[in-house]
């Protein structure tokens, strides 16, 4: 979440609040507290690569059924590994902003978020979304036997900017909030949201829907 083009140095406040603000594990624990409880998980091997980020276990309530696992960043690495036996076969490690593994659906949902306040050369990274959906598959197709998992991939924008064309600190302004404001910056990025949803990635604004999940 990267202040419009100027760089990782400029990771402001507003960007951090949108990160903390959408944190899935945090959401599900609040919002989906009467369905799922969350567990720390504990790694039952040796840890690929270091990671301080949280990773959870998720368990359906009225079965008491473990059907997930939630994490972020390099953790993704670890769960690859002790899940499915598999280590990264790309030449480079992404660092997704948030992932669900649904063991249920066999289905590995990836988050990459986006908050600006200001155009930027983050305006063309999106496009690379659907090249890094690519990627990830590539470590599940490297099992030997079927059925291998599917990855999804998902955009979650600040609606403040990419809507609104508002340069917004608080995180007050969203499209849940203020559904009647001029919506100034829409038709500009407009074609970026289609050409995202024609390589089929999920389009989300300041929240999530957890159908898409399959919470």
């Amino acid at each position: 979440m990267k202040q419009g083009g100027t760089g990782g140095a400029n990771t402001n406040r507003g960007g951090l609040k949108f990160e903390a603000s959408t944190d899935l594990a945090a959401h599900i624990v609040s919002e989906l507290a009467d369905q799922y409880e969350l567990k720390e998980h504990v790694f039952k091997e040796s840890l690929v690569i270091k990671s301080t980020s949280k990773v959870f276990d998720v368990y359906r309530k009225v079965d008491k059924k473990m059907i997930g696992i939630i994490t972020k960043q390099y953790q993704f690495y670890n769960v690859l590994k002790e899940i499915y036996h598999l280590d990264n076969v790309n030449k480079k490690k992404w660092k997704p902003d948030e992932v669900f593994f649904n063991l249920e659906a066999n289905t590995v949902f990836i988050v990459e978020k986006k908050w600006q306040q200001g155009a930027g050369s983050v305006d063309e990274k999106i496009f690379g979304f659907v090249n890094k959906r690519r990627l990830y598959q590539n470590n599940f197709n490297a099992l030997e036997e079927e059925q291998k998992p599917t990855v999804e991939f998902s955009a979650l924008f600040n609606s403040s900017w990419w809507i609104y064309g508002i340069k917004d600190d608080t995180g007050t302004v969203t499209l849940e909030s203020n559904p009647d404001l001029p919506r100034k910056n829409e038709k500009a990025y407009q074609d970026y949201f289609d050409n995202l949803r024609i390589d089929g990635i999920k389009i989300f604004f300041d929240k999530y829907d957890y159908w898409w999940f399959g919470l």
